[in-house]
């Protein structure tokens, strides 16, 4: 799925059939999380912020321009591909409470899922190299490049924006990725990925587009207008620096 010509793009409406018969395309991120690994408790949409949250000081951890850390490899993919072939970024959520708990169950042959990196309030893990097709939605896998937020689609606005630093650690990695890669930033629905659009996809709608039905994630909560503003103003502030 190359870049469209901005003069052509409307009438680049693709195969879908012929898009999910790729093998690398059938495989879906099912967001199970390691039955192992203990997870945080889920708060109370009614519980105000606590001091440290989002509303406060961000939590320690790594700086948003950390390097994100290698502790775990994900074992499912698709193999290699040419990273000039990224045209989307993909936004999903973890369905658990921290980096580390999604990250490391990329790791279990039983996870059925990957994506590149993983985001929380404190930490990046990258599971996967840019080279590497992940097991992330089907339609958007050879050419995504796919990004997990810790936190649930069930969760409401308010309750993603109390984990501000999760969005903005998330953002950050997101134009870092969407300048390396030239992938616009621009939000897009089903239909402007039918049509071969490039952009910003949430799962949920790339699940629309290919496999409907499908995924939800990150959830009708996600502040997806308050993210992609942080998206911009990371943008320009690495085209300033």
């Amino acid at each position: 799925m190359p870049h469209a010509d901005p003069e052509t793009e409307k009438d680049a409406e693709i195969d879908v059939a012929a898009l999910l018969a790729d093998p690398a395309e059938q495989h879906d991120n099912v967001h199970d999380v390691d039955p192992n690994v203990v997870m945080l408790p889920d708060e109370d949409d009614d519980e105000e912020p606590a001091e440290g949250d989002a509303a406060g000081a961000p939590p320690a951890g790594q700086p948003l321009f950390a390097t994100c850390k290698r502790t775990f490899d994900a074992v499912h993919d698709s193999g290699p591909r040419p990273v000039s072939g990224i045209t989307h970024i993909v936004i999903h959520s973890t369905e658990g409470a921290t980096a580390a708990g999604g990250a490391s169950w990329f790791t279990s042959p039983d996870s059925k899922g990957s994506a590149h990196l993983v985001v929380d309030d404190a930490e990046c893990f990258r599971t996967l190299d840019d080279e590497i097709i992940p097991f992330g939605a089907p339609g958007v896998n050879t050419n995504g490049f796919h990004i997990e937020h810790a936190g649930f689609a069930k969760w409401s606005r308010r309750k993603w924006m109390r984990h501000e630093q999760t969005l903005k650690r998330g953002a950050f990695k997101a134009a870092f990725h969407a300048k390396k890669f030239d992938v616009p930033m621009v939000l897009l629905t089903a239909d402007d990925l039918k049509r071969g659009k490039s952009g910003f996809v949430t799962h949920a709608t790339a699940s629309e587009a290919f496999t409907p039905g499908g995924h939800t994630d990150p959830g009708d909560g996600f502040p997806l207008d308050h993210y992609m503003r942080l998206v911009q103003q990371f943008a320009e502030q690495m085209d300033d620096a």
